[in-house]
């Protein structure tokens, strides 16, 4: 078989290279003797929409944890836009362009939404002020919770909490 020359590519049509924002090589995870997520590898470039499908227990929550960091991968590489999640200096960054809610989100139940979303904007590195507060608001409005924001997180319902969730991940305008 011969490689495909330049011009026997597929056309793009004008639409530049889209970057990577997310590549994992090899990726691995193991829970004692037990394997969640065994040697994956994918590539999403900006524009892509991708999602993980599968049966409970079939590693999509341990590849998304491990993606953003909560949980370490008993081998394989992880690099968001470029960036290998081991150089610490330059991880947070890569991750303050990712939003992402994984499972139930967790607000304090005391709070209201509002107060929760200032406090997770200030935990993602977010200065306390003006700006912030007003991007606070705005992603209470493009979620609908707006007219709420002010009420008790405990008050809200399912469907109110899980429009708080997608909020939080928008704070950082990944």
């Amino acid at each position: 078989m011969v490689p495909a020359t330049e011009a026997q590519q597929p056309a793009t049509f004008g639409t530049p290279t889209r970057e990577v924002v997310l590549q994992t090589t090899g990726l691995t995870k193991r829970f004692g003797k037990r394997v969640a997520v065994n040697n994956l590898s994918l590539e999403v470039r900006h524009g892509d929409v991708f999602g993980l499908l599968g049966p409970n227990g079939s590693g999509k929550t341990t590849t998304l944890r491990m993606i953003l960091g909560l949980i370490w991968p008993n081998s394989g590489q992880i690099a968001a836009f470029g960036v290998p999640m081991t150089d610490g200096a330059r991880r947070r960054a890569a991750l303050q362009r990712i939003g992402a809610v994984v499972e139930q989100p967790a607000f304090y139940p005391y709070l209201s939404g509002r107060e929760n979303l200032r406090g997770i904007a200030t935990y993602a590195g977010l200065v306390n002020n003006a700006a912030t507060r007003a991007r606070v608001d705005e992603v209470l409005v493009s979620v609908d919770l707006a007219s709420r924001g002010g009420d008790a997180y405990r008050k809200y319902s399912l469907g109110m909490k899980q429009r708080l969730g997608i909020a939080a991940a928008l704070l950082t305008n990944p």
